[in-house]
């Protein structure tokens, strides 16, 4: 399953790409559904990502859903990075195996941008029998994601600068 989003963004691309790469680990600054984030502990292939990845929390609990996101392509030039999701401590019935995102900046002027979230999707068995259902379910969490970014870069957090960062 392949799921794209976009959303327009009144920040410089630079502020955008800083916040959502270069601070990759602090999803849950910007995130709501993401209660903790941290840096992955592990070892990375790909030494042009500041981190080799990071672990995003959902729930309270610590034996609650998570999510391993490994950095698999990062271009500072072209704006673009991939990471690996898998999810952690999931019922046995999750209907998502895997999912590979892509989110990239695109320069509309100095002081707005456009950022896109670009899923394609791993489905168990029971994620393939909920397909439709599914589909609009992550569409829409997928917007609330760019949604969270957008409030998060043009609202709650005005003085925030990638440039004084």
């Amino acid at each position: 399953m392949k799921i794209k989003k976009t959303i327009r963004i009144e920040r410089s691309p630079q502020d955008v790409w800083h916040l959502i790469a270069e601070e990759f680990d602090q999803a849950y600054l910007w995130m709501d559904f993401v209660k903790k984030s941290y840096p992955l502990d592990e070892f990375s292939q790909n030494q042009t990502a500041p981190i080799p990845g990071r672990v995003c929390e959902f729930t309270d609990n610590p034996n609650g859903l998570k999510a391993k996101e490994k950095i698999l392509s990062y271009s500072e030039e072209e704006m673009r990075f991939s990471f690996d999701a898998i999810p952690i401590d999931a019922p046995k019935v999750f209907p998502v195996k895997k999912n590979i995102v892509t989110m990239s900046v695109k320069a509309i002027s100095d002081d707005q941008c456009r950022a896109s979230w670009e899923s394609n999707i791993t489905l168990s068995v029971l994620g393939i029998l909920l397909y439709p259902i599914l589909r609009r379910g992550l569409s829409k969490n997928f917007t609330g994601v760019l949604k969270d970014l957008k409030n998060y870069l043009e609202v709650s957090s005005r003085t925030f600068s990638a440039r004084s960062a």
